[in-house]
């Protein structure tokens, strides 16, 4: 890692930040409800990402408090619709209701491709894919914790549906974490990057 103790301290408050974000299971979470200034200020930040064109493709819905039980009975019967082996089983079923509640909050990724876009598909999931990382930078830097999850009950038609959403690319949720975080590495600059100079 290159010595970043000479770099400007606007710079290396935000390289710590990306350095700290840590995906996070939902049974590491505190209950606490996150307040409602932090979320605003986090969602905003996700809307300040990059986006061809400004299309801004993008629109979360945000599930803390009793929502959260609704959100698990659509998580439910996106679980009951797909082709998982136990998808009648009444425990498995209830295993998706009490996921919900795992996290104190929830935001919806969902995709709104606006009709007049002229851009590839693509290029409007990596702009909600950026908005999603802005959020999750944005949430490290208040101290919270979580994962973007997007297995088949986070990404199905069904739950779409029920948000009144065009299509998901998932949920991030998000918490206070109850233990330190993991520690992380990834693998060297000179194995990731080519210079051509």
């Amino acid at each position: 890692m290159t010595d970043t103790t000479t770099l400007p301290t606007q710079a290396r408050t935000v390289l710590d930040v990306i350095r700290r974000r840590r995906t996070v299971d939902i049974t590491l979470l505190k209950p606490d409800p996150v307040p409602r200034e932090v979320l605003e200020a986090i969602l905003t930040a996700g809307t300040w990402a990059p986006t061809h064109g400004l299309t801004q493709p993008w629109h979360f819905k945000v599930f803390t408090g009793e929502a959260r039980t609704r959100l698990g009975d659509i998580f439910a019967q996106a679980y009951a619709a797909g082709s998982a082996a136990d998808r009648d089983s009444e425990s498995a079923l209830a295993a998706q209701r009490a996921r919900a509640l795992k996290a104190p909050v929830w935001i919806s990724l969902e995709l709104h491709v606006p009709a007049t876009s002229k851009f590839p598909l693509w290029e409007e999931q990596a702009a909600l894919s950026c908005a999603a990382q802005n959020i999750l930078l944005a949430a490290t830097a208040f101290g919270l914790v979580g994962k973007w999850a997007s297995g088949a009950v986070m990404i199905s038609p069904m739950t779409a549906a029920a948000l009144g959403a065009p299509s998901l690319m998932g949920f991030l949720y998000l918490g206070y974490a109850n233990a330190a975080a993991p520690d992380s590495t990834r693998a060297p600059l000179v194995d990731k990057v080519t210079w051509a100079e």
